[in-house]
């Protein structure tokens, strides 16, 4: 008589781990998404929308999620130097300088503003040239 005691604990052995690691791809695969952010997911790289609130699953090993707030802004030079107040050097419309961060900046306007006038900034323009 033959004893299958090490084939049948052999099979058991693989089908416990088979089971254990398809429980744990499972479980990394499942996001749970707050109402304040989004995931944008990616598969292979590539871009396939944000995804959320609420239950996200994911393809284990070929997906990929990255977590946003919502209304976040990047704090890029240009975006913290927006909204500050500076005064005005020379008389600004279409070209005058400005002190703003302690530099000197060139500034222009929609309408005059003299100078020695407050005033807020709206946005950045960087202006290049072929070197």
């Amino acid at each position: 008589m033959e004893n299958t005691f090490p084939l049948a604990s052999t099979l058991l052995c693989f089908i416990g781990s088979l089971i254990f690691i398809t429980l744990i791809m499972l479980a990394s695969s499942i996001r749970i998404v707050r109402e304040d952010t989004r995931l944008s997911v990616y598969r292979l790289g590539r871009y396939l929308g944000d995804k959320g609130p609420g239950l996200v699953l994911l393809i284990p090993v070929i997906d990929r999620g990255v977590l946003k707030k919502l209304g976040a802004v990047e704090k890029t030079p240009s975006t913290r130097l927006v909204g500050l107040v500076s005064e005005t050097r020379t008389t600004v419309y279409t070209d005058g300088k400005v002190f703003l961060a302690s530099e000197e900046w060139d500034a222009m306007s929609q309408s005059p503003i003299s100078a020695g006038q407050r005033v807020r900034v709206v946005r950045m323009i960087l202006e290049v040239e072929k070197e």
